[in-house]
Parts: structure tokens; C-alpha cells; sequence
């Protein structure tokens, strides 16, 4: 006899599901060309319609809920980064993701300026996770491989975005030399692993927030 499959019972892990797999139809719709995505806004648009119609189709029980919202405000948020990318939940079982988005292609350019903003959605995304999400999800794409490769020097070398780079739980990030970024200070409590994915000319990150 088969063993029994279904959705996850529990709501927390169930939202995990929701988050993993809207990331992989996304993935597949963008390199596919269902989605174009030439800047960021398309992204977290289309990100958040996945996420919406996939969240609603595991929603088992009759009074289920589920949520998706744009530009979410940052609970506890000071002075310093008011709003997230996006927030989906299960709220009546208090399950909730918060998810952090970049798109940076090569012709952009600017990837000290990226590599920075990266660890400062990181940090957000913490902040969100102390302030009552139960984990966030932060997720790349670029076809510039300068946030792939290791550096020799400067902002990359203190940023470090490069596959196999892993954070020191608890280290502060600064880099005095950037320019229109040198004031960018934090903190990140936790270790991340730089892991990325090349799917044809585009590489794809995913860190995980617990």
C-alpha cells in the first residue's frame, strides 16, 4: 500500500510549501518567456499573483485563508527600513512569510550598490522574522555573474554575494569605501549560504530566514 500524501497538515509548513513551490513555478514561467521581468516591479508582481492563486488551491478547510500583500509594513519599523516586499499568511492559524526581492541584470550595472542592498533586505527580512513572522525568504535573479564570482577586492570582498560565500552568524557588515552606500552598517544574526543557481544565461538565489 502506498503511503498517504497530502498537503502538510500544519499551517506553518504548509505556507513553506506555498512559498517553495510559487518560487519554482516563477523560475520556470520566467526562463520559459511566460513572464518577462525586465525590471523589479514585474517581479514582485508576478511573484505575488503566484503566490496568491497557489496559496488559495491549498486552502483545505472551509473557513482557510489565505493572504498576499504588497510593500508590507515592517512591524517595529524605526527610522530605518519602513516596508518588505511582500508578506502572505494564513492568518487565522498565525502562519506568515515575509519575502524580500531583487532583480539586477548586467546592464543595470551598479553591483557594489547590489551586493549592499541584498544584505540589507537580509537584515529586513530578520527584523520581520523578530517583529512575528514565522520565517522570510530572500530571493535573487542576475545575469550578471560579478554577483556570482568571488572578488579580489573592495565592496565584494566585505558584501560577499559569490556561490559558497557563508556569512559568520553575528559578524557586521561595513564598508567605509562604498561610494553612496559607506553609511550602510548592520548586523546579521544569523549565517547565510550563498547558493546559486544558473538556469541558461540567469543565475537564481534563495536564503532562507528561519
Amino acid at each position: 500500500m502506498k503511503p498517504p500524501q497530502q498537503l502538510p497538515a500544519a499551517h506553518g509548513q504548509r505556507l513553506a510549501h506555498v512559498v517553495d513551490q510559487s518560487w519554482l513555478i516563477l523560475k520556470s514561467r520566467f526562463i520559459q518567456k511566460r513572464h518577462e521581468i525586465p525590471l523589479e516591479a514585474p517581479f514582485q508582481h508576478y511573484f505575488a499573483h503566484i503566490l496568491s492563486a497557489y496559496g488559495d488551491l491549498c486552502c483545505t478547510e472551509r473557513d482557510d485563508l489565505f493572504l498576499v500583500d504588497l510593500e508590507c509594513k515592517l512591524p517595529g519599523a524605526a527610522g530605518g527600513r519602513e516596508y518588505i516586499d511582500i508578506g502572505c499568511s494564513f492568518p487565522k492559524h498565525a502562519a506568515s512569510c515575509a519575502i524580500e526581492l531583487k532583480f539586477k541584470t548586467a546592464k543595470q550595472g551598479a553591483q557594489d550598490h547590489g551586493r549592499i542592498d541584498a544584505y540589507q533586505d537580509i537584515e529586513a527580512l530578520e527584523r520581520a522574522r523578530r517583529g512575528g513572522f514565522s520565517f522570510g525568504r530572500f530571493y535573487m535573479i542576475t545575469d550578471s555573474s560579478v554577483y556570482v564570482n568571488p572578488s579580489r577586492r573592495g565592496v565584494g570582498t566585505v558584501f560577499a554575494t559569490h556561490d559558497g560565500n557563508l556569512t559568520v552568524a553575528g559578524a557586521t557588515f561595513h564598508c567605509p569605501q562604498s561610494v553612496g552606500r559607506s553609511h550602510v552598517q548592520l548586523t546579521l544574526a544569523n549565517s547565510y549560504s550563498f547558493q546559486w543557481e544558473q538556469i541558461g544565461n540567469w543565475y537564481f538565489l534563495e536564503i532562507h530566514i528561519p
